[in-house]
């Protein structure tokens, strides 16, 4: 199984910069998980475990919200999910589901945190492309943030939900303290 995790890392954004030993050492911790189409792989609120790459198959990740599920996004291969429990104990923020029959490489927190709290240059550039994948989402957040801002500020939007413009002004100000 270990070549067999080495080859599937390599094609993942996420391991592009980890040499063949430290693919090695993270193949070897790297567990396959099959999810049948519609069940899911997490759910919102369950413990943050692992995080999870996308090797075939598709993961629709959603959010429950006062009206129902919204979806956040449709990951394919190559796809990352779950990486803040690697960095954070929180539960889970949405729900991860098969769209398709789907292959993913999981990487347990625990025998990551104990590859990281060895000096392991493997973690540490998993932990870097880890920043990477949230400063780009950070980024695209912050632009729709923005957008919304704007139209909720245009005449006769604003005028049927002040509520609403306010609450987007005060999470644009908040943002701007922590995202540059």
């Amino acid at each position: 199984m270990g070549q067999e995790h080495v080859s599937a890392l390599k094609e993942m954004a996420l391991c592009r910069a980890l040499s063949g030993t430290e693919l090695e050492a993270v193949a070897a911790i790297v567990e396959t998980k099959e999810i049948a189409a519609g069940k899911e792989l997490f759910r919102e609120g369950d413990p943050g475990d692992g995080l999870y790459l996308v090797a075939t198959g598709e993961i629709e990740v959603v959010k429950r919200g006062p009206a129902g599920e919204h979806s956040l996004a449709k990951l394919g291969p190559g796809g990352v999910l779950g990486e803040m429990s690697l960095i954070t104990s929180e539960a889970r923020s949405a729900t991860g589901r098969a769209r398709a029959q789907t292959t993913v490489l999981y990487l347990p927190v625990r025998k990551f945190r104990v590859l990281l709290e060895s000096g392991s240059t493997a973690a540490l550039k998993i932990v870097a492309a880890i920043a990477e994948v949230l400063a780009r989402r950070l980024a695209t957040m912050n632009g729709l943030v923005l957008d919304l801002s704007g139209r909720a500020g245009t005449p006769g939007v604003a005028a049927r939900s002040p509520d609403a413009t306010q609450n987007l002004r005060d999470l644009h100000r908040k943002m701007q303290v922590w995202s540059f």
